[in-house]
């Protein structure tokens, strides 16, 4: 089977944070395992490894050793620091000088639906 790619020819992400989140709700306990995230996604065990540990190091989940292996654990919400680089927020130009936008419109301006 081959791996997804995207439009800069690049393998498309394919255990991602959202998806971790969802193994956590079908599997009974409150931690996971790198064994739980493959079995589950469809990944090998050293993909799933890697990827638990990136979000580890990114603040989304905590982890701990027991018994000669990791189990992880998400972190409160409030703790998280998700940004996604892709979102289109990251290229567009800051708005400058005494402009201001109402909070209805922010999303509109932020992501280039009116032409200000």
């Amino acid at each position: 089977m081959s791996r997804e790619r995207t439009d800069s020819g690049q393998y498309a992400e394919t255990v991602t944070i959202d998806r971790v989140r969802q193994v956590f709700s079908t599997i009974a306990g409150p931690v996971v395992t790198s064994a739980d995230i493959a079995s589950e996604l469809g990944v090998t065990a050293e993909a799933a490894r890697r990827k638990l540990n990136e979000f580890h190091d990114r603040g989304m989940l905590d982890k701990r050793k027991t018994a000669g292996r990791n189990i992880y654990w998400l972190q409160p919400a409030g703790d998280v620091t998700d940004i996604n680089p892709e979102d289109p927020v990251w290229g567009t130009d800051p708005i400058t000088g005494d402009e201001t936008v109402s909070e209805a419109d922010i999303d509109d301006v932020l992501y280039g639906e009116i032409n200000g």
